[in-house]
């Protein structure tokens, strides 16, 4: 790789950070166009109007990347493979494990989360500056930690796929880009960013300034109950860096039904939500016949007492289509959770027919019931840990309970089947599971003698050239 000049690189950062702008620029939310109002007029001349857009399109922002960020993670994770002729990297670089920084795949779930910060940073400012008549006190505090809420998810969620990046964004496009940070450094920033909203969220009053907020977040819309979700946020943080005792502390402040038994109780949580209406985003993970599940989904689905498989499976994959082949994959399995074949029992928020406009899991009761047996197994509460585990176990699969596991790694086997067949094509779990334990390698040579997994998502290419080229920063070797 080149070593760009300070005006090149220079350049590579304003272009990085202007589109940055963009993707969670006001202008992009179904508001009045307001003369295509946005974000100069955020910086310099800021308003009730603007930033209440502003605050609404942190949360269209989110929601870009999250169909994506489920297929591509459960490409990598073993979940799902989409055989399209037209873009074979589906089958070389993500399922091969040699990713391009430089394809859509090494460049996912970067562009945008940053667009989250870097807006969310604009928002915080710019409340300062807007006149005092235009918002009380709570409701400044609800916006405050409501925008802080959603660059803490955003940030996270780089953080678990790409290993490296920044913590921030420059406010301006002209100065050099900000200094990449680890893994590690990316989750402390994130859990501040979750932590410091919730004394906001406690002064925001009963309901925020703006709205309505999508109905994927129905019973989280008033600052006391979105706290439940930024705590439910900051238990995922938890999980993934294995703060096992953080997680047992904040677990009591999130939306938690530790008795659930019915499906609806499973699926309590906050969801991404999509619609067929006209400029809006659809839910991409309805698009027929490329797109099959892994085969060993079902022939790993373990039996009810009946016969039947694991009620996850059946509820979630469809076995009738025809076998679909590419590359050396084939699978005749297509998933059902998002309309195209069936149920919809896993979204509670639309027939199952509209699958362009069905609801992707943000977080839901169920993880949260199986996060919380992990962090007890891991700080000593093994019983308490086999009871959660059982609690999913029996009542969303319809399996028989288990007895507790003998040893750390009969545990974390138990654990990775249930959180597998729970959480399965709802977000990339899987892959962040396996990693988790070290068992990333058990998929290698899987399903063509060759194929590996990564452990990670790549730090894209421009990121790289803005400082300066191979080995100018951390994650760009």
């Amino acid at each position: 790789m080149r070593t760009l000049s300070k005006t090149q690189r220079r350049a590579a950062c304003v272009s990085l950070l202007a589109t940055a702008l963009a993707a969670g620029a006001c202008s992009d939310i179904n508001v009045p166009d307001y003369n295509r109002a946005g974000t100069n007029d955020l910086v310099s001349s800021p308003n009730k109007t603007l930033v209440d857009a502003a605050s609404l399109g942190l949360i269209q922002n989110a929601r870009r990347d999250a169909a994506n960020r489920t297929r591509l993670a459960g490409i990598v994770g073993r979940e799902v493979y989409y055989l399209d002729p037209n873009e074979s990297r589906y089958t070389t670089e993500l399922v091969t494990g040699a990713i391009d920084p430089s394809s859509f795949a090494g460049n996912h779930d970067y562009l945008n989360p940053y667009g989250t910060i870097a807006q969310g940073q604009l928002i915080l400012t710019a409340l300062d500056k807007v006149l005092p008549t235009e918002y009380t006190d709570a409701q400044k505090e609800g916006i405050r930690g409501f925008t802080l809420t959603m660059m803490g998810n955003d940030l996270l969620i780089v953080a678990a796929l790409h290993q490296y990046g920044p913590t921030e964004v420059p406010n301006n496009p002209l100065d050099p880009p900000a200094a990449m940070k680890t893994q590690a450094e990316m989750y402390t920033q994130a859990a501040k960013y979750l932590d410091d909203a919730l004394p906001h969220l406690a002064a925001g009053g009963g309901s925020f300034s703006f709205g309505p907020l999508p109905s994927g977040m129905a019973g989280f819309t008033s600052p006391a109950n979105f706290t439940k979700f930024n705590r439910a946020l900051r238990v995922r943080l938890d999980i993934l860096r294995k703060d096992y005792a953080g997680a047992i502390t904040h677990l009591p402040s999130t939306f938690l039904n530790a008795s659930a038994t019915t499906r609806a109780q499973f699926n309590t949580g906050v969801y991404y939500t999509f619609s067929n209406a006209s400029g809006d985003l659809q839910n991409g993970l309805n698009s027929g016949s490329p797109e099959v599940a892994e085969p060993t989904l079902r022939t790993q689905a373990q039996l009810q007492a009946g016969g039947a498989r694991d009620q996850r499976y059946l509820d979630k994959v469809d076995s009738t289509g025809s076998t679909q082949s590419r590359v050396g994959i084939a699978s005749n399995l297509r998933f059902r959770q998002y309309g195209r074949a069936g149920t919809g029992l896993f979204n509670p928020y639309v027939a199952a027919a509209n699958g362009q406009s069905a609801p992707l899991p943000w977080i839901r009761n169920e993880e949260l019931l199986l996060d919380r047996a992990e962090a007890r197994w891991a700080t000593g509460d093994k019983a308490g840990a086999t009871t959660d585990l059982n609690q999913v176990r029996v009542n969303s699969g319809k399996l028989d309970p288990i007895a507790q596991p003998a040893d750390d790694n009969a545990w974390a086997t138990a654990l990775l089947y249930e959180r597998r067949y729970s959480l399965m094509y709802e977000g990339g779990h899987r892959w962040f599971d396996l990693r988790r334990f070290d068992r990333l390698a058990t998929l290698n040579d899987y399903p063509r003698l060759g194929d590996r997994i990564p452990t990670y998502f790549p730090v894209p290419f421009i990121e790289c050239l803005a400082r300066g080229g191979s080995g100018s920063a951390p994650g760009c070797p």
